[in-house]
């Protein structure tokens, strides 16, 4: 195969891991507007949930198909595996978002009191995680072009990981001890913690492949 067909191979690989990017985004938006109504009176979070489940199985669906996409091109474009490793963390990262959505659904459902305070800092995880995406998808879109462009776009993305991090800890520490006695929000409220951070460190490992990618093209 020429070299000409391993950049179209590139190129094209690029821009439909940016869509998938842009997925992410929408069902990160989707699960803030959970959140956001969660103490609004009258408000059906299932059907809002049921709006995250929809991006989820585009973004499902958009996987497969670029996954087989790069699989068949393995042998034209040398940094098909790498394409491939961010395609994966980006569907964790939609199953991931799904399940805090599935959590929040419950707990509403079950009327779980979360209070407003902790509502506030799940929304600013989300918040970071959404300008972490935008970190690797203007990453991704100067990857052929500018790798040294692409190093600083990511440090934002590692920057941000390491707030949301240390935002984890506190507030989990927080909730154990606000929750102690009221198991059911405690396990709740834990697991949607612990949902958030890995999202946080999936986009981490997408930007460390990035990393990885732009200072092989600078050597």
């Amino acid at each position: 195969m020429s070299e000409e067909s391993g950049a179209l191979v590139e190129m094209t690989a690029i821009e439909e891991i940016i869509n998938i990017c842009r997925i992410v985004e929408d069902e990160l938006s989707s699960l803030a507007e959970m959140l956001r109504r969660y103490h609004s009176e009258g408000v059906e979070l299932g059907k809002l949930y049921e709006r995250v489940r929809e991006i989820k199985n585009k973004g499902e669906e958009n996987y497969i198909r670029v996954m087989q996409y790069l699989v068949k091109s393995s042998e034209v474009a040398l940094y098909v595996p790498i394409y491939i490793n961010i395609v994966r963390n980006l569907d964790k990262i939609i199953q991931q978002v799904d399940a805090v959505a599935y959590r929040i659904y419950l707990a509403r459902k079950n009327n779980i009191v979360i209070d407003k305070n902790i509502v506030d800092t799940f929304l600013g995880i989300i918040s970071l995680e959404s300008k972490q995406v935008q970190g690797i998808e203007e990453a991704l879109s100067k990857i052929r072009l500018s790798p040294k462009v692409v190093l600083d776009k990511l440090e934002t993305v590692f920057s941000v990981e390491e707030e949301i991090d240390s935002i984890y800890r506190k507030s989990l520490f927080e909730v154990y001890a606000k929750y102690s006695d009221y198991i059911t929000a405690l396990l709740i409220l834990r697991d949607i913690f612990e949902h958030l951070e890995e999202i946080s460190d999936f986009l981490k490992n997408t930007g460390e492949e990035l990393r990885y990618l732009a200072l092989a093209r600078r050597t």
